[in-house]
């Protein structure tokens, strides 16, 4: 297992994730002792069980994006300003 600091990672991501990549294990290590280990997403994804995976159902569909948000909560802000007057 190859150990390294956060700021050996930050100065050269791209060497050490072609390492990772390569089947290298890579644990960062940060000041104050916190360790992280890097390891590819996929590696991980594939060992989440398909009971855990959620199908889209009506609450997806139920969804606002940001923006739809955003509106009605200025708009409620607004409406509490405006009480406050």
């Amino acid at each position: 297992m190859l150990k390294i600091t956060a700021g050996e990672f930050r100065d050269n991501p791209q060497r050490y994730l072609d390492q990772v990549d390569a089947g290298e294990e890579l644990m960062l290590q940060r000041s104050g002792g916190k360790q992280y280990l890097v390891i590819p997403a996929d590696d991980v994804l594939a060992d989440i069980p398909p009971e855990y995976i959620l199908e889209p159902d009506e609450d997806l569909e139920r969804a606002i994006s940001f923006d739809e948000f955003r509106a009605g909560a200025l708009a409620h802000i607004e409406s509490l300003f405006r009480r406050e007057q």
